[in-house]
């Protein structure tokens, strides 16, 4: 490993290399010496973020859900403006079945962004939302989702597999009508 616990990190870059290099660190199964760099990096406030977000991901690529949740939990309280974190944070709430509170952290994924300009996370968001919502049977909020994405778009939802726009706007229009239905027979 080529790297000191003696030299703390001087700019944004040597902090993203260190972050790199635990989670290749951590591909590997190498899980022991990620956290080291992980907790290197937390133990000092200005890369503390940088340390839990990292050490997060770590925890996902161990499967451990809810330590990486834990650990992105505090990095959206210390820092509440990266979508990047909150869509994050939303995926592993999905994956591990919190889907109400996956919605709400998709929610301020899709706010940032749109508060930012920046729509590197808004697409994603908006979809792994269409179907946190269809998984609540909120098929309507679902559909108004899936409505403001490009055509074709498509993800890698974990525990699913690949789902297109159109995939999941099939499945929530019939859904939805078959709760229309449902709800014109109670009347």
């Amino acid at each position: 490993m080529n790297f000191s616990l003696e030299k703390r990190p001087a700019s944004e870059s040597e902090v993203r290399a260190i972050q790199k290099m635990a989670y290749d660190l951590a591909v590997k199964y190498q899980y022991d010496e990620a956290f080291l760099i992980c907790n290197w990096l937390i133990d000092d406030p200005s890369t503390e973020v940088a340390g839990y977000r990292e050490r997060s991901a770590v925890k996902d690529h161990m499967q451990d859900l809810d330590g990486a949740i834990e650990d992105l939990r505090v990095v959206t309280l210390a820092f509440d403006q990266e979508p990047g974190d909150f869509y994050t944070l939303g995926k592993l709430l999905l994956q591990r079945g919190s889907t109400g509170d996956s919605i709400l952290a998709f929610d301020r994924a899709i706010a940032l962004c749109e508060e930012s300009g920046a729509s590197y996370y808004l697409n994603s968001s908006l979809l792994f939302r269409a179907e946190a919502y269809f998984k609540k049977t909120l098929y309507a909020a679902a559909l108004a989702d899936l409505l403001r994405l490009p055509p074709a778009y498509q993800t890698y939802v974990p525990d699913v597999g690949m789902r297109s726009k159109e995939q999941i706007t099939a499945e929530a229009s019939v859904a939805l009508q078959k709760q229309e239905k449902s709800r014109f027979r109670m009347k």
